[in-house]
């Protein structure tokens, strides 16, 4: 059943591209790009609106409620109230470098995002039907696939983590370059911040990677899958001290509080965007948020399961009955089994979505309860508790992969073919790794008691010393 025909127009496109296989690929990237520009930046006033009402009912306040419907209009106003500001640079300024920063902090935000999994690989039949809805079955082959990201390349983890740590250059040469002491202790900041907490972040996905066996993004989702319940198999209950290690880094990578300290209002007056205005400080508030997105979709992709929340079958069974209600409720509408399936494949992007919202609420939340940090602080923990929390995680995880390895080596038995010992081998580590998180877990939780009742214990002891504690226990009796 042909919906509509593509095809002429992609032969056309082909004179220009080498051939209509070449033009498909470079349509369906633009689309994809496209998809994912239009809706972040449409869906981050809708962000700044939620968070000023979030903030203000935290604060006992209203919040934005004078531009349109319960004030959802107030972040475009902003956007636009910015757009007409004056534009001006600072005549000490390294005029390049100064207005290079902005974009150096945006542009990051958005590569990052163009090689997370917004959906499954469609590929096979349901493939062909697709095509075959377009008018283009006749560009099909066995090997054809398409994939809901941008890109999809093996070593898809270490990119992210590649493009998005250059986006503090950005903020330290905008600190640099507004020649500005405020600004270029925010820059001097920000750096000393990515450098304490980027480390914790890196090693505390090797645990993951470890747990997966592959950098390929598509395979660390695949590797969360199975069952009616997919919820069991997210790597948060194989991880979860990574999770939380992970967590806290994404907040400090992002300058989120209590994290913001390159920012800084009541130390730096602004921070590092000091000496911005206009269009360009705007953009410094777009990556920002767009930053925070990109985070919540790595660490949901990670995590928890990323695009995966109910089995593929289920969703297919529930589009297939309202369309077939649908159809039989119009006499002589074509429907097939196969048009459920694309759709299913195509609303996957929905369950990342809720993921993220759940995260950008969170972000919201601590922001509104969780005060500043001090700057030593923030140093102590990324180098004294995240760091050496991340190191333990790191070889309890890589001890208990050896052992389940070596355990599904040898239920394979003697002999065995190399298939049958990579089946058990993914058998038993996929059903056992939800122990390395418990036991990692533990471990975090008895260390945490040890030290949190031993420096009591030395706190009691030094007060004792200068008075502030009685020696013994005072028993008020009556009378």
């Amino acid at each position: 059943m042909t919906l509509i025909n593509l095809q002429p127009l992609f032969d056309f496109l082909g004179q220009f591209t080498g051939g209509p296989e070449n033009a498909l690929v470079i349509v369906l990237a633009a689309i994809k790009i496209g998809l994912i520009l239009g809706h972040v930046l449409g869906i981050i006033p809708l962000i700044i609106w939620l968070e000023r009402k979030l903030i203000g009912f935290i604060q006992d306040r209203p919040g934005p409620n004078r531009v349109g419907p319960f004030g959802i209009l107030q972040g475009i106003v902003d956007g636009v109230k910015l757009l007409m500001k004056e534009d001006f640079i600072p005549s000490g300024a390294d005029r390049s470098l100064y207005l290079l920063a902005p974009a150096l902090v945006l542009i990051p935000a958005f590569l990052g995002m163009c090689i997370i999994p917004w959906g499954p690989v469609i590929e096979g039949q349901t493939l062909y039907d697709l095509y075959l809805f377009l008018g283009l079955q006749g560009m099909w082959t066995s090997q054809s696939e398409l994939a809901l990201a941008v890109t999809n390349p093996n070593v898809g983890i270490l990119y992210v983590f590649a493009i998005t740590s250059v986006a503090v250059y950005g903020i330290t040469l905008a600190g640099w370059s507004s020649e500005n002491k405020w600004s270029l202790l925010g820059g001097i900041r920000a750096s000393a911040q990515m450098i304490s907490y980027e480390i914790s972040l890196s090693l505390s996905i090797i645990g993951v990677l470890l747990v997966a066996g592959s950098l390929n993004l598509y395979d660390i989702i695949a590797n969360q899958d199975g069952g009616l319940l997919p919820i069991f198999h997210w790597n948060i209950w194989a991880q979860p001290v990574a999770f939380l290690i992970f967590l806290v880094a994404i907040f400090a990578e992002t300058n989120r509080l209590p994290f913001d300290l390159a920012e800084g209002e009541a130390e730096l007056t602004g921070g590092f965007h000091t000496e911005y205005s206009s269009m360009k400080f705007a953009l410094f508030f777009l990556a920002e948020y767009a930053n925070m997105i990109t985070a919540a979709a790595v660490c949901s992709t990670l995590f928890l399961g990323g695009y995966l929340l109910i089995p593929q079958e289920v969703a297919v069974n529930i589009i297939d009955g309202i369309l077939g209600a649908i159809a039989s409720s119009q006499a002589g509408l074509p429907y097939s089994r196969s048009l459920a399936e694309i759709l299913a494949m195509l609303g996957a992007p929905l369950g990342l979505a809720l993921k993220i919202g759940g995260f950008m609420v969170l972000f919201i939340v601590i922001r509104g309860i969780w005060p500043r940090m001090r700057y030593d602080q923030v140093m102590s923990l990324g180098w004294k508790v995240l760091l050496i929390a991340a190191i333990a995680n790191l070889v309890v995880t890589a001890l208990g992969m050896g052992i389940l390895t070596w355990i599904g080596v040898s239920q394979a038995g003697p002999g065995a073919s190399p298939e049958a010992i990579q089946a058990s081998v993914d058998s038993v580590t996929k059903n056992g790794k939800i122990v390395i998180g418990i036991v990692t877990l533990a471990i975090l939780v008895i260390v945490d008691r040890w030290h949190y009742v031993s420096r009591k214990k030395r706190l009691t002891s030094k007060y004792r010393n200068y008075g502030l504690v009685p020696a013994t226990k005072v028993t008020a009796t009556a009378g």
